[in-house]
């Protein structure tokens, strides 16, 4: 789903922020996200129903957090690629504490509201995710999408030779 793709890479920074005692861990890291809550005014609710069907599911991905990333995360994490705009009214990643409040500009005038609070230990995240886009005019679909969820990582190892 296209409105799940622009949110999920801004997820990514809760998975490799750092800045306190408490520093994840570089390595391979397995993320699993799942959205409990999925509303979008004004969509028929048999295409709500589908949407909550697709994105519900739990989905669980794996990458690697190199040195540099954990050492250094956020002009890489926040902006991957170069793709969004954010702003951060908080971003705290320390101490054990995940408390990241902001909003981004999307490719072709969208926004999102981003909101993630949780806790992490070198080697593990447990994360609270509630977003909302609004879609500028003209755009096909809703004018908003909200959704709320969870996002879990755990270390699994040493990230793959070459990486």
């Amino acid at each position: 789903m296209k409105k799940l793709a622009l949110f999920a890479p801004t997820v990514a920074l809760a998975a490799a922020c750092s800045g306190s005692a408490v520093t994840m861990q570089p390595g391979q890291w397995e993320h699993t996200m799942q959205f409990t809550s999925i509303e979008a005014p004004g969509v028929p609710e048999a295409q709500l129903a589908m949407m909550r069907q697709q994105m519900g599911q739990a989905r669980t991905e794996s990458s690697c957090l190199t040195p540099e990333q954990a050492a250094h995360p956020t002009g890489t994490m926040l902006n991957p690629g170069g793709s969004q705009n954010c702003q951060f009214s908080e971003n705290v990643f320390a101490g054990g504490t995940i408390r990241v409040h902001g909003t981004c500009q999307q490719p072709g005038g969208a926004s999102a509201q981003m909101n993630m609070d949780g806790t992490y230990t070198a080697t593990t995240m447990n994360v609270q995710l509630s977003s909302e886009m609004t879609m500028p005019p003209g755009m096909p679909g809703p004018r908003s999408l909200r959704m709320s969820g969870t996002m879990s990582g755990r270390r699994t190892g040493d990230c793959p030779a070459g990486r």
